[in-house]
């Protein structure tokens, strides 16, 4: 199946097919190519992103999924693309993608609704089986401090939903799925079914959010809390309807994030709820990646990308690259006190990473968050220079 593209800066192709541009390598004739849909055009056209250059394309009539690779046949004005059927572990990986992504939300109003129950007597309002699954669920978040080692951080990681079912799925000895964050949710989704259906309501004054989805193509966004909110028992009903959407949300967004993460290449999306200060509760957020090791070299680099909004720092961001022994360490921070704090940590850290064989090769705090790129901008910014 081919598609044409019919515009997008025609000088632009046209230097790419006669080799004038920095793109014309990414463009042969045989490049395999990534492409995703972007919406469609006043006219009909679909409305591509391929290989980080925004096209408008004629499909011929065909029904294009919302990711899919190209092959390039032809180059010139309008070079002609082939598309490239996906495997079927592929398709069912979009298929679920296209069902859970209008339903997913940050946790940010679950944990917030959680905490507001653990400091209010409201609770003893609901039925005996819900408050046990909130207790699961409550019990399922980590401590802070258990991320303070490398154990704690592994533990961690496990436990946070995103390898339910292949630790359920091991042959020899399971791991216990008691205090894993996605089976307590699943607890909690079947304690609320229980509960007779009313009215649909939203808990009063909760604003709704709408959170980016952890899409391994996005750049990480830090989850704010909720603010915790003066129920009554005149809000029961509201209460266990907006619980229901909340689950439901987080349900599909750590499933998001199981389906956009790529163990054969190397890349986890996950998410880590935890028990923060002043009783409230954040999310920290992970990209871990595994680089394929360059010539000579045994190990490829990891980096590990992450984004945490407590309120005692607010926003923060960050990236860490190990390249067995040297550690760069990359930080932003929304608010100028947290600059500093984090710059007064800078001894404390290169010491500890000492003491396990590491050297501190670069460490960077800045103010301010990264305005979120695309994987190819860098590409296209050259193209267009």
């Amino acid at each position: 199946m081919n598609i044409l593209p019919t515009s997008f800066a025609a000088q632009l192709w046209a230097g790419a097919a006669a080799g004038t541009t920095a793109a014309v390598d990414a463009w042969r004739v045989g490049t395999l190519l990534s492409a995703r849909v972007m919406g469609q055009t006043d006219v009909g056209k679909v409305l591509l992103d391929i290989g980080g250059m925004t096209v408008e394309a004629d499909p011929a009539g065909t029904s294009l999924p919302q990711q899919f690779q190209v092959r390039v046949l032809t180059q010139g004005p309008q070079p002609q693309l082939e598309v490239i059927a996906a495997p079927p572990e592929e398709r069912f990986a979009m298929q679920g993608l296209r069902e859970r992504l209008p339903q997913q939300n940050g946790y940010a109003s679950l944990l917030g609704t959680l905490a507001t129950l653990a400091r209010r007597p409201l609770a003893r309002a609901l039925p005996a089986p819900l408050r046990a699954a909130l207790a699961t669920l409550e019990s399922a978040i980590v401590k802070p401090e258990t991320l303070a080692s490398p154990e704690g951080m592994k533990e961690a990681i496990a436990k946070s939903g995103a390898f339910l079912e292949a630790n359920l799925a091991q042959p020899e000895e399971p791991m216990p799925a008691d205090d894993d964050f996605k089976a307590a949710l699943l607890v909690l989704r079947r304690a609320l079914a229980d509960v007779p259906t009313s009215r649909p309501g939203t808990v009063p004054g909760r604003p709704a959010t709408d959170t980016p989805p952890p899409l391994a193509q996005r750049a990480l966004v830090a989850q704010p809390r909720a603010a915790e909110l003066p129920l009554t028992e005149n809000d029961i009903e509201s209460l266990v309807s907006q619980l229901r959407t909340d689950v439901r949300a987080a349900i599909s967004r750590v499933e998001i994030g199981q389906l956009e993460s790529q163990p054969q290449a190397g890349l986890w999306m996950l998410e880590i709820p935890l028990a923060g200060v002043r009783g409230g509760y954040d999310v920290l957020q992970l990209r871990i990646e595994e680089g394929k090791p360059s010539a000579g070299e045994v190990d490829g680099a990891w980096t590990v990308g992450f984004a945490i909004d407590p309120p005692t720092l607010g926003p923060v961001q960050g990236e860490i690259q190990l390249r067995m022994p040297r550690v760069t360490v990359r930080l932003w921070a929304q608010h100028v006190e947290t600059v500093s704090h984090l710059e007064a940590s800078f001894v404390s850290l290169r010491r500890q990473l000492e003491k396990s064989g590491l050297q501190l090769d670069q460490f960077s705090c800045l103010h301010g968050i990264p305005v979120p790129t695309g994987a190819y901008s860098a590409v296209l910014l050259e193209a267009r220079a």
